[in-house]
């Protein structure tokens, strides 16, 4: 029987936090409240996914908002310049580099344009575009010249990952009172209201409710991928420096 995962919103950053309720908001209205048994929910949920955008906006700043903004431009330019690489390989004159551009171009076509996707959906769109052209595509990538377009957007995206939410590395986890409180409000409520869904579901058949169930587990297996991504480099990077040897003593 179908039911919705629990989820651990503690490693979520700000943004990520009130991306996740403002979609799952969208989808409850969608499905219809009534339908849910969550009707009574709803107003206190949205107010309170409000009183949290409000305090990250507090809490962030423009300044770091600006620093996130150009980090998103920067692997949106990198993406657009691997596109017209492949595209120029596409008419070469060797048959060999056109035959492996356009195999790549019909994967980048199947991604297509991500740049105007949330930040956190084109993360997750760049890791698997770079996961499959590396590992199912190699050669024709080399055969391209495009391995080195492709590292360095697979670079600019993960760093993007690892500092999106953040002001400075300083205060990369730190949440201020006035969100953590904002945040602990929007939890309670979404659990109160993913509880009588499931209760929904015991008592009557699952049928109604399962396309939303299987929407918000969707949404909670991605954000789960997107913070075990960034907790991985942020190991792998913390392996780096205790890697790197002391300089010797003269």
């Amino acid at each position: 029987m179908k039911k919705i995962n629990s989820v651990n919103f503690y490693p979520f950053r700000n943004d990520e936090h009130t991306q996740f309720h403002t979609t799952i908001r969208n989808e409850i209205e969608a499905a219809n409240p009534m339908l849910l048994g969550v009707t009574k929910f709803l107003p206190s949920y949205v107010d309170a996914i409000m009183a949290e955008l409000a305090a990250n906006e507090v809490e962030e700043g423009s300044q770091h908002t600006k620093a996130i903004e150009t980090a998103d431009l920067y692997r949106d330019q990198l993406y657009h310049s691997l596109v017209l690489h492949m595209k120029s390989a596409e008419v070469d004159a060797e048959k060999p580099m056109r035959e492996a551009a356009a195999r790549i171009i019909r994967v980048l076509n199947q991604v297509g344009d991500m740049r105007k996707q949330p930040y956190n959906q084109e993360s997750g769109t760049l890791t698997n575009l770079g996961n499959q052209l590396m590992n199912n595509y190699l050669n024709d990538l080399n055969t391209c010249m495009a391995q080195d377009k492709l590292r360095k957007l697979i670079e600019a995206n993960n760093s993007f990952i690892q500092n999106f939410g953040t002001r400075t590395t300083e205060l990369s986890n730190r949440i201020s009172g006035d969100v953590r409180a904002a945040r602990a409000v929007t939890n309670e409520i979404y659990n109160n209201m993913m509880l009588v869904i499931n209760a929904q579901v015991l008592i009557n058949d699952e049928a109604p409710y399962s396309s939303f169930i299987d929407k918000v587990n969707y949404q909670i297996d991605y954000y789960k991928n997107t913070i075990s991504i960034r907790q991985s480099l942020g190991q792998s990077e913390k392996s780096k420096k205790n890697d790197t040897p002391a300089t010797p003593a003269v």
